[in-house]
């Protein structure tokens, strides 16, 4: 099942003369986290591990082209941007939950 979350940012990222704000985010696996935290370094804060998981976990941004959609591009949002993935994250997390609760039944 793969469950994703759609949101628009207030501001977003301007990539080859195009503002993309549309998003699709999915739920990061494990193997997001362990390498986003890996390629964060050592020592590196919350946010820039988010920001590592998001570059892996944001399957649509705009019509910006995937390989496109790195940790440095993320990096030059407004940071009230943070906000809106890290809300889009927690509503996916209450959507897996309440379909795992919904197929225990």
């Amino acid at each position: 099942m793969s469950i994703t979350e759609k949101g628009e940012l207030r501001f977003g990222v301007e990539v080859d003369g195009v503002r993309h704000k549309d998003f699709e985010l999915r739920l990061p696996t494990m193997a997001d986290t362990e390498e986003a935290i890996e390629e964060a370094g050592e020592g590196a804060c919350v946010a820039r591990v988010n920001r590592h998981v998001w570059a892996r976990t944001l399957t649509r941004l705009g019509t910006c082209p995937p390989e496109k959609i790195t940790p440095a591009l993320l990096g030059t949002l407004v940071d009230t941007e943070y906000g809106l993935l890290s809300a889009a994250e927690e509503s996916l997390r209450g959507k897996l939950a309440a379909a795992s609760a919904s197929s225990a039944s």
